[in-house]
């Protein structure tokens, strides 16, 4: 490129893709990971660029990752068709964020099928989540708790089947906030509290 090419260059018209190779940090894991996503340069945020004399930054945005990195954490007694399921939704978070909230709410579903709540009527016809959680919250008294948490998770999965749905990869994470803390209360809290109860139980035999 010559000197007057480069001196009427436009920095906005620097765009590509980029790689990322990683691994865990964790010792006992050590999964390699593989990412791609694309970058582009802008103007930088006024702020920033008065105090450093810096007009314009490189901006990159992750479009995918190899093995997917799981939004939430899989349950270890959760049924192995709900850990498929969040696995499912995160493969997509980064390429498609709407899609990956309606695979969320595609996950209390396959949750609610494991449960024996009905996908469908008699007559074949689907049932609407809203109706299969309702039905699955009634069965239990214990259950109202759960009740916000999943209809939060199914109006976030409604907005990303939208045409023209505008979630971004932050906002699907909150989301995936919420199921995981259901989930927490459904798989882990319990075991946590019978093993709090067993010890407590063996106090007395304990020096």
């Amino acid at each position: 490129m010559s000197d007057e090419e480069q001196e009427h260059m436009d920095p906005e018209w620097i765009t590509g893709t980029f790689i990322i190779l990683g691994h865990c940090e964790n010792p006992e894991c050590k999964q390699a990971v593989h990412g791609t996503g694309d970058y582009h340069v802008a103007e930088s945020d006024k702020s920033w660029s008065e105090e450093r004399q810096n007009y314009y930054s490189s901006y990159y945005t992750v479009k995918h990752f190899h093995p997917p990195l799981l939004m939430m954490p899989a349950p270890k007694t959760a049924p192995d068709q709900v850990k498929g399921a969040i696995l499912r939704a995160s493969r997509v978070l980064f390429t498609d964020p709407g899609l990956a909230a309606t695979a969320l709410r595609a996950t209390v579903e396959v949750f609610l099928t494991t449960q024996n709540i009905a996908a469908t009527l008699p007559n074949g016809k689907f049932r609407s989540a809203h109706e299969r959680i309702k039905e699955w919250v009634d069965a239990d008294p214990t259950r109202p708790h759960l009740a916000d948490l999943f209809f939060a998770i199914k109006w976030l999965g409604n907005i990303g089947t939208h045409e023209d749905a505008d979630l971004t990869t932050l906002q699907v994470l909150d989301g995936a906030r919420v199921l995981d803390e259901a989930f927490h209360r459904l798989f882990t809290a319990p075991s946590i509290v019978a093993h709090a109860q067993a010890l407590n139980a063996g106090k007395g035999s304990t020096p």
